[in-house]
């Protein structure tokens, strides 16, 4: 008997994932991702204190708390998904989130 068949318990084959194929993309698009959030954070520090002309301190204390919450919210989400949303409604609320940003 095939090992498939004994794992799954019947005569339909067991699926098989490829997981790992998908796994260097979403390294390069994390990596990629982080490098432009902080690039974009430098930036902001400049724009703030040169053209807003804020006090560093006060610029770079808004920066942390950019940063704290876009590094927060995705746990946010995901808690909210799995206990109250489901995969495909939070999905589209992500999806219209995304387009309106």
């Amino acid at each position: 008997m095939d090992v498939d068949k004994l794992e799954n318990g019947g005569d339909k084959p067991a699926l098989k994932y490829h997981g790992w194929r998908a796994m260097p993309f979403i390294i390069g698009n994390e990596t990629f991702e982080k490098l432009g959030t902080l690039g974009t954070s430098a930036n902001l520090l400049v724009y703030l204190t040169q053209v807003f002309h804020m006090r560093s301190v006060d610029a770079a204390t808004l920066l942390n708390g950019l940063n704290g919450t876009t590094s927060l919210a995705p746990i946010i989400g995901a808690f909210l998904s799995d206990a109250y949303l489901g995969r495909y409604l939070a999905l589209a609320i992500a999806s219209v989130a995304s387009l309106i940003e």
